[in-house]
């Protein structure tokens, strides 16, 4: 939990006198319908008579309280810099009686917000009818103890999108001297992949620059001793002082500057046409522009797009290597290259576009699909064979008691181990009752539902399981009936 100071009147004082008043109805509310034990469990929560004359019904003063538990939060904040929420509730329950302190932390961890690993809205105290029962200032500090100090804290994306702002800005002011260069350096800052995904910082970079284009025109206009100003027509006078040759060249290297930009991200459209500008250069001013420089950047290109076809490749290998993964189960690899290939997506969309992530994406999840079905059939068939085989052997057991007892004599008797064994297979079938086979129809359910990806794959897995149960019912009225005529004939 990371917390950032904004502005206005920041104070503990100032926040803890418009967040509330001292006054009565600071208790807990609880809602109809708590049954006895979660009224006994929160009994914790209720409010304590009155024990001073201050004017509140329980006797704190609640600005106080918030003020100094906001203060020692604020202060361990700027030597820690960072706080979980766990030490967040305790820096604040550090600051208030124990039996406030007390309430405080049970119900922090009744509701489970001491987890790291919980995720609470910010409107949350904002809510009528949430979790929250409490009022007034046991509420503030409350959400105090769960959101920190408010204004404190800034997502990691905002964070982020400042530092690019500033650091696009600073080349801005660098190396844009008039509207020309501005020009450039705006159109390569905007052109940046971190900017174009982000329309809130193309829209913050956009108004930058239109703002040092005012001013750089306002410039154009240089002020004289008494105040009257003189238009100044030219933004680079100099310009007209230089050699045409050193023109020529100072426009070829802007070109291989560009060019050099669109290799580095894959622009195959963008090097084309950087290209064509050079070779129209050439031919206007072969003088000026050798062939040989012309040619170098033409291999330039021929090696970006060797570069970019293996990196497809490569591409396809690690698709390949998650599908695989995936079609084995394997879907900590099948994520990790899907986030890996997001990641590519955003710093290389000519490598690979939205369509072509989409696509790879579409098909790992159908890979995982297929696992998850597979693995469901799987547990379902292991589950009736189990079952079966369960079923066969008190069968053999009952056959084998029985062909001993056809093959007796008159007055003979049967081996002990063989009636125990008899008995304990008879046991076992008066298990075989409907509640047993209720709690069997409501497991292979249970196994069914997994499969419901596939329309196909459920209906044959339905019908086999539907089968298999008439198959164990028969064999459970046949092995009765069976136990029955034993038991009749002694």
């Amino acid at each position: 939990m990371v917390f950032r100071r904004e502005r206005g009147d920041n104070s503990a004082a100032g926040r803890a006198n418009a967040l509330f008043a001292p006054g009565p109805g600071d208790g807990i509310i609880f809602s109809e319908g708590k049954s006895a034990s979660q009224r006994e469990s929160m009994a914790i929560c209720e409010d304590r008579p009155a024990r001073h004359s201050d004017g509140s019904r329980d006797g704190f003063d609640w600005p106080r309280l918030y003020q100094r538990a906001a203060v020692a939060l604020l202060r361990r904040l700027r030597a820690e810099r960072a706080l979980p929420p766990r030490a967040v509730a305790e820096t604040v329950a550090a600051q208030l009686p124990a039996d406030l302190a007390e309430w405080l932390l049970h119900t922090l961890r009744s509701l489970g917000w001491l987890d790291p690993q919980a995720r609470i809205p910010f409107d949350l105290f904002d809510q009528t009818n949430g979790p929250v029962r409490c009022t007034g200032g046991r509420r503030e500090l409350l959400r105090l103890a769960t959101l920190g100090i408010p204004g404190e804290g800034a997502r990691s994306e905002s964070r982020r999108r400042e530092a690019i702002f500033q650091q696009r800005c600073s080349e801005i002011m660098r190396e844009a001297r008039d509207p020309e260069s501005l020009a450039y350096v705006g159109g390569r800052a905007l052109a940046h992949p971190e900017v174009q995904s982000d329309p809130v910082l193309t829209g913050m970079l956009r108004a930058f620059i239109a703002e040092r284009e005012a001013e750089l025109r306002a410039r154009a206009h240089l002020p004289l001793a008494d105040g009257a100003t003189v238009p100044r027509h030219r933004t680079k006078p100099v310009e007209y002082h230089v050699p045409l040759g050193e023109r020529v060249r100072r426009s070829f290297g802007k070109l291989r500057i560009e060019l050099e930009q669109h290799i580095a991200a894959f622009n195959e459209a963008g090097t084309n046409d950087v290209l064509t500008r050079m070779r129209d250069l050439r031919r206007r001013y072969p003088g000026q522009v050798k062939a040989e420089e012309v040619e170098r950047c033409e291999n330039r290109v021929r090696e970006m797009i060797v570069r970019r076809d293996q990196f497809r490749r490569q591409l396809d290998d690690l698709v390949r290597h998650a599908s695989e993964a995936a079609h084995k189960g394997d879907l900590k690899t099948a994520n990790w290259v899907r986030r890996r290939l997001e990641a590519i997506h955003d710093s290389l969309p000519a490598i690979l576009s939205k369509q072509q992530l989409q696509s790879h994406c579409e098909a790992l999840r159908l890979c995982a699909e297929r696992f998850e079905r597979h693995e469901a059939a799987r547990k379902l068939v292991e589950r009736e064979r189990a079952i079966g085989a369960e079923v066969k052997r008190v069968r053999a057991v009952i056959d084998a008691y029985a062909a001993q007892v056809a093959a007796l004599p008159d007055g003979g008797e049967v081996d002990p181990l063989t009636r125990q064994a008899f008995q304990r297979a008879v046991s076992r079938v008066e298990e075989y009752d409907d509640d047993w086979l209720a709690d069997l129809m409501i497991e292979l359910d249970c196994l069914l539902d997994d499969l419901r990806g596939s329309e196909e794959a459920y209906r044959r897995a339905a019908r086999q399981a539907d089968a298999f149960l008439r198959n164990v019912r028969a064999a459970i009225k046949q092995i009765r009936r069976k136990i029955t005529t034993l038991e009749a004939t002694g």
